[in-house]
């Protein structure tokens, strides 16, 4: 899928350039990565301890609002920094990106169980 056509202040339209639909793609792989390493993280702590069982629920919730808002070059550009997992400093981190904080803290790659 391609970016949607841009819209400016003056209501003309027209069709992204090469380099805004690059940056859309790789926007989006980036988004299905993430979405990816969270959903692995909460099938993961999904058969341990009732805490660990609603973290995994909170991870998989945020995996699919990720998911829906950017998983796609379409959709990505409308994703905004209320729901992106990149960390804005000076700002306390996103729902996103503390479901991504948590799932990287308790299975960095290739890790098995919480990193401790």
């Amino acid at each position: 899928m391609t970016p949607r056509p841009i819209i400016d202040w003056h209501g003309t339209q027209r069709d992204p350039g090469p380099q805004e639909v690059d940056r859309a793609e790789a926007a989006a792989a980036r988004v299905r990565r993430e979405v990816a390493e969270i959903r692995e993280a909460a099938g993961r702590l999904a058969a341990d301890s009732p805490g660990e069982r609603a973290v995994a629920d909170f991870l998989r919730t945020q995996a699919t609002l990720l998911e829906r808002a950017g998983g796609t070059a379409e959709h990505v550009a409308t994703l905004r920094p209320h729901q992106d997992t990149r960390e804005e400093p000076g700002m306390l981190p996103t729902a996103a990106r503390s479901a991504l904080l948590i799932a990287r803290a308790y299975h960095p790659a290739g890790a098995e169980g919480p990193a401790r």
